[in-house]
């Protein structure tokens, strides 16, 4: 029995001397973690804060509306351009595009309104046109646009076109009108 005695308290101090070690291990593990998450929040490229400067239009005009099949239903959609944005990024289909090489989007929101008791469609997309620096020669198709849209009955749907424009671009005009019909010319002016 004093030799089971003696074989118990080694193996209890054994126990405790391992213990203290697997507690050290652990503290340094936890110490060592932290440090990492630390260093990865901290020197992790973040995604760039969105530059937009906008300025309000509020100007409205009167389309054919377009049945299901693409022609003219007979009514009118009230399409309202109600702010232009400049930005270095947008986001389409819940993903971000961060423009590059110089170059800015350009968004146009409109508010498309139904009137009528039946859903009606239109193509924001060939309603609009763009020139920019005096340059009355080029007239650019949006390079966002969401084809046939669809509005509800009784209601307006908010929509959106965009371009992409050179940074350095100035002196913008949206030309609004039918693609065969004339356009009515609206000025888009940016404090900076």
């Amino acid at each position: 029995i004093p030799n089971t005695k003696r074989f118990f308290r080694f193996v209890f101090s054994l126990l405790k001397r391992r213990k203290k070690l697997v507690i050290t291990i652990i503290v340094v593990i936890l110490v060592i973690l932290a440090f990492r998450i630390f260093l990865t929040r901290r020197y992790s490229p973040s995604t760039p804060k969105p530059k937009v400067v906008a300025v309000s239009v509020d100007k409205g005009f009167d389309f054919p509306a377009l049945n299901n099949l693409g022609k003219p239903s007979g009514t009118k959609i009230r399409l309202k351009i109600a702010q232009v944005e400049k930005s270095n990024q947008v986001i389409v289909k819940d993903q971000t595009f961060t423009a590059k090489n110089n170059k800015l989007f350009l968004i146009v929101n409109v508010e498309l309104k139904n009137d009528a008791t039946t859903p009606l469609n239109l193509l924001p997309g060939d309603l609009i046109r763009l020139t920019y620096n005096n340059d009355e020669n080029n007239k650019y198709a949006p390079d966002l646009h969401n084809n046939l849209v669809l509005i509800s009955a009784i209601s307006t749907k908010l929509d959106r076109v965009g371009f992409v424009i050179p940074e350095g671009a100035r002196n913008f005009k949206l030309l609004i009108g039918e693609l065969e019909g004339k356009k009515e010319s609206v000025a888009v002016e940016f404090s900076s």
